[in-house]
């Protein structure tokens, strides 16, 4: 999967509006999710992403913060810069963008790193 294929997945699932909605709540989702993991597990989820958007996960501190989902969402809210209504639906839209992607062993890893509240947010609730 390219960028391009990527964003469109994200915009069209996300009903934005464009090109560039959909790749600012991208970046501010993972974003977030690279600040909440640990510098390994965010190089090997940027990894299997197209170049562009792993970039978006590792370009930041990834300083493995403990996070549950609601301050998440939170901080999701706080990059993107909306309400966080808006920034739990982002954050559902581009990681189960995410989820799509990437190999069911990486997900299944990425989840075991995370608590299981992730696991909906990533559009596979019966995942623990």
């Amino acid at each position: 999967m390219t960028a391009t294929e990527f964003l469109a997945t994200v915009r069209e699932h996300g009903e934005y509006a464009d090109r560039d909605e959909a790749a600012r709540v991208t970046e501010a989702v993972l974003s977030t999710l690279g600040d909440r993991l640990q510098p390994t597990a965010a190089d090997h989820l940027a990894d299997q992403l197209p170049l562009e958007i792993g970039a978006f996960v590792t370009g930041v501190g990834n300083t493995g913060r403990t996070w549950g989902v609601q301050e998440f969402v939170r901080q999701v809210a706080r990059a993107a810069a909306e309400d966080e209504a808006a920034a739990r639906r982002d954050a559902e839209v581009v990681l189960t963008a995410v989820g799509d992607t990437v190999s069911g062993g990486e997900l299944h890893k990425l989840l075991s790193l995370l608590p299981s509240g992730y696991a909906a947010l990533f559009g596979h609730p019966d995942l623990t």
